[in-house]
C-alpha cells in the first residue's frame, strides 16, 4: 500500500467533489470505463473522491451522463509541487540535492573500526582492507564481506583469522592473529662461552660444568659453561649448558656531528585535494615524487569520521649545502648521544659514565653489566 501512495505521490493526482444527480450511477459509469477512484466518501448529497490526473480528464463523460456536478478539491502530488515552485528553482534544486545527500549517506561507508590487532598496527590492517575495496566512500553493498576476509587472510600471514562486518554506514574489522607455538628447550650438546671482553661478576650454570669464576677476566671466546660432563666412572656425557653469566663490561660512545654535510630545503611544493565519498578531487598540480609525504585528515566528532576532508601532499628538495651553528650541532649530537646511550641500556646495566670529551662532541666510557653467554654446539668426530 505505501508503495502505491508513492507512485501516486510521483505521478501526481487530483481530488474532486460530485453532487447531485445519481451518485451510484456517476461511480458505476467510471467503474465500468475503468477510471481509477480511492478514497470516495460521502458526505451529505456531495461525493468525494482522489483519481489520476488522466482519470479526472476522462470522468467527465461519466459525471455527465449521470447527472452530477464535478468540483476541482485540489491538485497533489510530485508534478504540482514542482509546477508551483517553478519560479523558486534554488528551493527545488536544494531539496533534491538533500535528498541526494541523505541518500549517499545511508548507502556509504563512513567510519572503518579495527578490533582484535595487537602486533599489528591498525594503519596496517586498513591499509590492506583499503586494497581489498573496504574504505571510506565507498557503497556498504558493494563489499563482499567473506570474500574481502580471505583475501586478507592471505596477504598478512600473522592473521589466524579476520571477520568484516557491515552495519549499516560503518564496518567494523575483527581479526585474531596468530600465536608462536611454545619453543622447546634445544637438547643440542653445547658450551656456553664468552660473546665479548669481560669480567666476570656471577655465574648461575643450571646445565653444565661452571668453568669461570667471579673476579676473573674473560675474553671473547672464552668458555665459560661446559656442556661436558664427567660422571662417576670417569665416563663423559654431552649435554646442552645453560645458565646465566653476568659480567662488567666496557662500552665506549662517541657522538659527533661536525664532519656531517648538512643541506638546505628548497622548492617546497604542497598540494591539497579535496576527498570526497572516496573521490579525490585535485585543487592544484601535481607535486614531486621526492620526498614525498602524505596526510589525511577527515571531518569528526570525535568517535565518528565522515568520508569527507582534506588529502595534502608535500614533496621537496634538499640541495644546498649548508654549515649549522654549534649550539645546533651540540643539539644533534646529544639526540644521536641519546639514541645509541638507549641501546646500551635496552641490554645492560649501566654502572658508570666517564665523558672524557667537553667540547660540543659527547665522548665517554661505560661501565655496564650484562649477560654475555652464548650457545656454542659441541661437535663430536665418529
Amino acid at each position: 500500500m505505501l508503495i502505491i501512495r508513492f507512485i501516486r505521490f510521483l505521478l501526481g493526482y487530483v481530488g474532486f467533489s460530485a453532487s447531485g444527480g445519481f451518485s451510484e450511477r456517476f461511480v458505476n459509469l467510471c467503474t465500468h470505463n475503468r477510471i481509477p477512484l480511492w478514497n470516495m466518501k460521502k458526505v451529505g448529497n456531495v461525493l468525494y473522491g482522489e483519481t489520476t490526473v488522466e482519470g479526472y480528464k476522462a470522468i467527465r463523460r461519466s459525471a455527465y451522463r449521470s447527472g452530477v456536478k464535478l468540483r476541482l478539491e485540489g491538485k497533489r502530488g510530485l508534478p504540482f509541487f514542482l509546477n508551483k515552485n517553478s519560479a523558486r528553482k534554488g528551493i527545488v534544486i536544494g531539496l533534491l540535492l538533500s535528498m541526494l545527500i541523505v541518500f549517499l549517506l545511508s548507502t556509504t561507508v563512513w567510519s572503518i573500526s579495527v578490533e582484535g590487532n595487537k602486533s599489528l598496527t591498525e594503519e596496517k590492517v586498513l591499509e590492506v582492507f583499503s586494497q581489498l575495496g573496504v574504505k571510506r566512500g565507498v557503497f556498504a553493498k558493494s563489499i563482499r564481506a567473506s570474500d574481502v576476509a580471505e583475501k586478507a587472510e592471505k596477504l598478512l600471514p600473522e592473521l589466524l583469522w579476520a571477520s568484516v562486518n557491515v552495519k549499516g554506514s560503518r564496518v567494523e574489522i575483527v581479526v585474531c592473529e596468530r600465536t608462536d607455538a611454545p619453543e622447546f628447550p634445544d637438547e643440542t650438546p653445547c658450551n656456553i662461552i664468552a660473546a665479548e671482553d669481560g669480567v666476570i661478576v656471577a655465574v648461575q650454570a643450571e646445565i653444565g660444568k661452571q668453568a669461570v669464576s667471579a673476579g676473573d677476566a674473560v675474553v671473547k671466546g672464552d668458555l665459560l659453561i661446559s656442556g661436558v660432563t664427567q660422571n662417576l666412572d670417569m665416563s663423559e656425557n654431552l649435554k646442552p649448558a645453560r645458565g646465566n653469566v653476568t659480567a662488567e663490561v666496557k662500552r665506549s660512545i662517541s657522538a659527533d656531528c661536525a664532519d656531517m654535510k648538512f643541506y638546505t630545503q628548497s622548492e617546497l611544493k604542497t598540494r591539497y585535494s579535496l576527498y570526497f565519498f572516496g573521490l579525490v578531487i585535485p585543487l592544484d598540480f601535481r607535486v614531486g615524487e621526492t620526498n614525498y609525504h602524505r596526510s589525511e585528515s577527515f571531518l569528526s566528532n570525535g568517535k565518528i569520521s565522515l568520508p569527507v576532508g582534506i588529502v595534502t601532499e608535500h614533496s621537496y628538495k634538499s640541495e644546498n649545502e649548508a654549515s649549522l651553528p654549534p649550539e645546533k650541532i651540540r643539539l644533534m649530537n646529544a639526540n644521536l648521544f641519546a639514541k645509541r646511550y638507549y641501546e646500551i641500556f635496552r641490554e645492560a646495566r649501566i654502572k658508570q659514565v666517564v665523558f672524557t670529551d667537553e667540547s660540543t662532541a659527547f665522548v665517554c666510557e661505560i661501565t655496564a653489566e650484562k649477560d654475555i653467554g652464548s650457545r656454542q654446539e659441541i661437535f663430536v668426530e665418529k
